[in-house]
């Protein structure tokens, strides 16, 4: 299903009266994970990374832990235990570290916190193959900037921010965002307010002058609204529309590309 901006905007799709009232727009914070990029599961990489942590451990003089072993009772468990903090609808974001310090606990390893970080930089690393920016979004990045927009980023995102500072430079991002921030680094989780400042504070700029865009109505529009940020929906598909309406985007783009006609940005 293509979602109609019309339907949010009015006459105009490229134009909501409620982005163009107000203070002048400053800059846009955006969301990562199905906004920025999307993501496929990269089966050969993890495997290769859990090799490589199995062999990481044994080096350090533990027991040799088998790979599928790994993937189980650590990466899977692990990756269960956020899915459901997650839906369970949490402000506060969960310690990972803590979940895959009591996972390898449990499978008899009592790995140091550096070996424990060392593991999951192997783990995390290994989804890099796996996340793949849409076509358009580093041209349209360039033309809010180009613009004299700050662009930045505010993502929910549980696992090493380290880590994620590093993703975001394997995809290209890094060289175009003026800053980001990860849920894991604050300790709460989009749409509590204490994300959303920490992200504003890090673009140095005001709810008042900056657009919010994410593919979430709860976590991204109901969430920026509360702050005081003007609202862009990122819809690309049904899946994107599905839910209560809690709050109403200020305006509703199918691609990220209509994002600079919606701003008035001038193309490149």
């Amino acid at each position: 299903m293509t979602v109609d901006p019309a339907r949010v905007l009015g006459s105009d799709p490229y134009r909501s009266p409620s982005l163009g009232q107000g203070a002048p727009i400053e800059a846009v914070l955006f969301d990562y994970g199905l906004t920025l990029v999307h993501f496929v599961r990269p089966v050969e990489a993890l495997a290769t990374a859990r090799v490589a942590i199995s062999e990481l451990i044994e080096a350090a003089g533990h027991p040799r832990c088998p790979e599928a072993l790994i993937a189980e009772a650590v990466h899977d468990r692990v990756a269960a235990e956020v899915a459901s903090h997650e839906a369970g609808g949490a402000l506060e974001e969960i310690d990972v570290a803590a979940l895959e310090e009591r996972a390898f606990a449990d499978i008899g390893l009592d790995l140091s916190p550096d070996l424990r970080d060392q593991c999951s930089v192997l783990a995390q690393e290994a989804w890099w193959s796996g996340v793949h920016l849409y076509p358009d979004a580093l041209d349209v990045l360039a033309q809010l900037r180009s613009a004299s927009l700050r662009v930045g980023l505010c993502s929910n995102a549980a696992y090493r921010a380290a880590s994620m500072r590093a993703q975001l430079a394997h995809v290209g991002l890094d060289g175009v965002l003026d800053a980001a921030v990860f849920s894991a680094e604050v300790g709460w989780r989009k749409p509590s307010p204490q994300v959303f400042a920490a992200a504003l504070d890090a673009l140095g700029t005001r709810a008042e002058t900056t657009v919010f865009v994410g593919d979430r109505i709860r976590e991204d529009i109901l969430g920026a609204a509360r702050v005081g940020m003007r609202t862009v929906l990122i819809a690309r598909d049904e899946s994107a529309a599905i839910g209560p309406r809690l709050r109403e985007p200020d305006a509703v783009v199918n691609s990220l590309s209509e994002l600079p006609t919606l701003l008035r940005v001038r193309q490149l």
